[in-house]
């Protein structure tokens, strides 16, 4: 039987990645610095066998999807549990405001008016077995957030919840999972 292979991106960069701050469900644009990223990762990727791309249905994930789909002669298919963790009142925060600090440490809490870093994982989770099952031995692409990746890496291997935290993947770089 043949492997299944995941290979898991970031968006390109956007003006909050920029300014260091918070950006869960706002639909915000990728610089151009962030196109030119994802053009980049769409040249990385050729040849990797990739027979499906899911992205994120916010603009930046569709955005960065597209120009890799081009490049590899794929339409994304967008799936809103791809979106990033939703952080409610916190988002345009700076990510190192202690109040967010505290609140991403703490796996069951919600963000003010928003979900939790749990209820963020159980949507991912769920994509992510769905995704398993239907596409089986193929070589999928799937493009995303920050703390979206933070879940798929979590959903892969095991992570200490320090590691969980440390986890990043910088913006148009992408992980590779096989199952």
């Amino acid at each position: 039987m043949s492997k299944t292979i995941i290979y898991s991106a970031r968006h390109g960069e956007t003006e909050f990645n920029v300014k260091y701050c918070l950006c869960g469900r706002l639909d915000i644009p990728l610089t151009e610095k962030g196109i030119q990223q994802a053009h980049v990762l769409a040249r990385s990727l050729v040849g990797k066998g990739i027979e499906k791309i899911y992205c994120s249905d916010l603009s930046r994930a569709v955005v960065t999807a597209e120009i890799v789909g081009e490049k590899l002669g794929l339409v994304p298919i967008p799936d809103a549990r791809l979106r990033e963790t939703d952080f409610g009142g916190m988002e345009k925060r700076q990510r190192d405001d202690p109040e967010y600090i505290r609140r991403s440490r703490a796996f069951a809490e919600r963000f003010p008016g928003g979900e939790s870093i749990l209820q963020s994982a159980h949507r991912v989770y769920g994509f992510l077995d769905e995704i398993l099952g239907k596409e089986k031995g193929k070589t999928i692409l799937l493009i995303s957030h920050g703390w979206t990746n933070k879940m798929i890496a979590s959903y892969f291997r095991d992570m200490t919840n320090e590691e969980f935290g440390k986890f990043v993947l910088p913006n148009c770089e992408f992980a590779r999972y096989e199952i």
